[in-house]
């Protein structure tokens, strides 16, 4: 039969036999609707390279992408809005639902560097998956979900067999997301404010294996933004400018086998440390806007 248009149908909200029916029903229009789950959306980033992709469907290949999700799926329909958008591929508007997960596609689509990144919305764990993770992460690697704060709900994965395990451990709380670990003492915590550093720290882990937050034990020291390198603050600001944030706190770690400079995180509401820099940074920001 000839087929004029092709629909993807994403998260359909109904029976099986009425998909059926209506994919039918549409036929005699030479409309073809093809359906798929939106927990077979899968999500990686590799050298800064975005790819989204539904298992067994090819999204090119589809005239448009009619998405639909409900309220704990909302942040999936909106990533894969992103991809289809960034990829001029028709589709309907979704709800807007910002994560940690559409931070990481908009930096790496407006070629923010980011550790290497693999999402898959299903609490499911299968050989290919784990084959996936260790390709694309490489071990050691992160696993942490998209909602955690302060550092809470990362692990750090050593071995292979500990993927599944951390996974089922915590699966039930959020879906799984895993970033390559990149080896550090150290991390800088830059505030950016209208477009500008305004302060920076370093932030040293002293008790925890990996994590260099305040919150667990990390120690801070304040830094002259002048003296920072040119190339840490420019991915800061090039950050917060991606999400077009005129306040945030930009995490950027540093490889310290190869030297390169990686955004870990973007923080919309940083801590400010009393009597520090980043409290001058809030109250000039601050005067800035009133004099707007």
């Amino acid at each position: 039969m000839r087929v004029n248009h092709s629909i993807l149908a994403v998260g359909i909200n109904t029976t099986a036999s009425e998909k059926i029916r209506i994919q039918k029903e549409l036929m005699k229009n030479d409309i073809m609707l093809d359906t798929a789950s939106i927990k077979d959306i899968i999500f990686s980033i590799v050298d800064g390279k975005v790819n989204t992709y539904i298992k067994g469907k090819e999204i090119r290949n589809y005239g448009y992408v009619w998405i639909q999700s409900g309220w704990k799926t909302t942040h999936m329909a909106y990533l894969l809005h992103l991809c289809l958008e960034s990829e001029d591929i028709q589709h309907n508007m979704t709800n807007i639902h910002a994560t940690k997960l559409s931070d990481i596609f908009f930096l790496a689509s407006k070629g923010v560097l980011v550790p290497n990144t693999y999402f898959h919305n299903s609490l499911k764990i299968d050989d290919g998956n784990i084959g996936e993770i260790e390709k694309i992460c490489g071990l050691p690697c992160i696993y942490k979900t998209s909602l955690g704060s302060l550092g809470n709900n990362v692990y750090l994965i050593k071995e292979k067999s500990e993927i599944k395990s951390t996974i089922r451990s915590i699966g039930g709380y959020n879906r799984y997301v895993f970033q390559e670990y990149i080896p550090n003492d150290f991390d800088y915590r830059v505030i950016i404010a209208n477009g500008l550093p305004t302060s920076v720290c370093i932030r040293s882990r002293v008790a925890d294996e990996y994590r260099n937050n305040v919150a667990l034990g990390a120690t801070e020291k304040f830094i002259n933004v002048d003296s920072v390198s040119p190339e840490i603050l420019k991915l800061a600001v090039n950050a917060a400018k991606a999400l077009s944030l005129n306040w945030a706190g930009i995490d950027i770690v540093t490889s310290k086998i190869t030297g390169v400079n990686y955004v870990l995180e973007v923080n919309r509401r940083p801590g400010l440390t009393q009597n520090s820099l980043e409290t001058v940074a809030a109250f000039n920001y601050i005067g800035t806007l009133l004099e707007k």
